[in-house]
């Protein structure tokens, strides 16, 4: 009986000390402190993800409700899309046109917690089959979903 023991008390032993070090080693990772109530890492994260033409990456700024968009680029009517929508739809305007700048110059009602916010970018981008190269203003919108900023709309202007 002993005999059948043995392998399963050096087994636990050896969970109890590997999981010992593996609880030190994660209380070392500290987790990003972020602002809920700044709107201001979201914008950041946006931007981000815009200039690097990361869909997946914006997408998680979207929230349960539906957002409108209407991009030029898009090649679609405007109209208010669920966030599978959202991430498909700058995947292919990502893949269409090459996105050579995107940065947000100016933003409003950043302090107002209670209202939606908005930020003003300015966006280069080539497209792929033409070549032209074309510029404009892109204004996003975010509001409050629970406790995190969310995009409610993404418009462009030229």
């Amino acid at each position: 009986m002993l005999k059948g023991l043995a392998p399963l008390t050096i087994c636990a032993i050896v969970l109890v000390i590997c999981g010992t070090a593996w609880a030190q080693e994660s209380a070392k990772v500290k987790p990003e402190l972020v602002d809920v109530d700044s709107p201001m890492p979201v914008f950041k994260g946006i931007e981000n993800a815009w200039k690097n033409a990361d869909s997946e990456k914006l997408s998680r700024y979207a929230g349960e409700a539906r957002i409108y968009l209407n991009v030029e680029g898009m090649e679609k009517e405007p109209g208010y899309f669920s966030k599978s929508q959202f991430y498909y739809l700058f995947k292919k305007m990502f893949t269409n046109n090459r996105q050579t700048k995107f940065e947000f110059v100016r933003y409003h009602n950043i302090d107002r917690s209670d209202r939606k916010v908005f930020g003003i970018a300015h966006r280069n981008y080539k497209n792929s089959r033409s070549g032209k190269l074309f510029q404009d203003k892109v204004y996003v919108t975010l509001k409050k979903e629970g406790e995190r900023w969310v995009v409610a709309e993404i418009k462009t202007t030229s």
